[in-house]
């Protein structure tokens, strides 16, 4: 088994996982008795779009999985429950360095990074928002946020997540820490 240096396990087959989680998905769905056009309506992707990722044709972004799942009422993990190939990851981020660090992880097309700021820092989001949601998340201090004009002070365990935003920017009111993320919008 080869591990990148993060540790994850590459050279997956990304065809054989789709196919997996599209069947696993099906199964769940039947036994909640749903039919496609139903679930469609729930989450808000197409019915040919349900068919071809139950077919293993394609692969959910993981915004979309999770709109999916929660409209069968399961979770993620619970799909990828028999999933024995399922990547883990682990690292550390560095003690309370200033600086922004990439914790992305491209298989799940998931873009992410830790900004720990010192007072009075500012800056832009550090992650391209091209049609994507953001999600971030404050785990030390105060930040305050300004997304598409609208100003949010969030502090120590606030998070906040806003579809397709154009223009974030950032400022720190004192010593913080907060994890950016994003996903592709569905």
């Amino acid at each position: 088994m080869d591990r990148d240096a993060l540790g994850a396990v590459t050279g997956l087959d990304k065809n054989a996982l789709a196919v997996r989680v599209g069947a696993r998905l099906r199964q769940i769905r039947r036994e909640r008795g749903f039919t496609l056009a139903v679930l469609s309506q729930f989450c808000g992707v197409s019915v040919s779009y349900l068919s071809a990722v139950e077919k293993g044709i394609n692969q959910p972004s993981l915004h979309t999985l999770a709109a999916i799942t929660e409209a069968l009422g399961a979770s993620i993990p619970e799909v990828l429950v028999h999933e024995g190939q399922a990547p883990i990851r682990q690292a550390r981020l560095p003690e309370q360095t200033p600086g922004t660090v990439d914790i992305s992880h491209p298989q799940l097309d998931l873009r992410g990074h830790v900004v720990t700021a010192l007072p009075g820092e500012y800056g832009r989001c550090p992650i391209d928002l091209d049609n994507r949601t953001l999600f971030l998340y404050v785990i030390a201090g105060t930040t305050v946020i300004r997304v598409d004009g609208a100003e949010y002070t969030l502090d120590a365990g606030d998070a906040l997540d806003a579809t397709r935003p154009q223009d974030v920017t950032w400022h720190s009111a004192g010593a913080s820490t907060v994890v950016w993320a994003s996903c592709p919008s569905a």
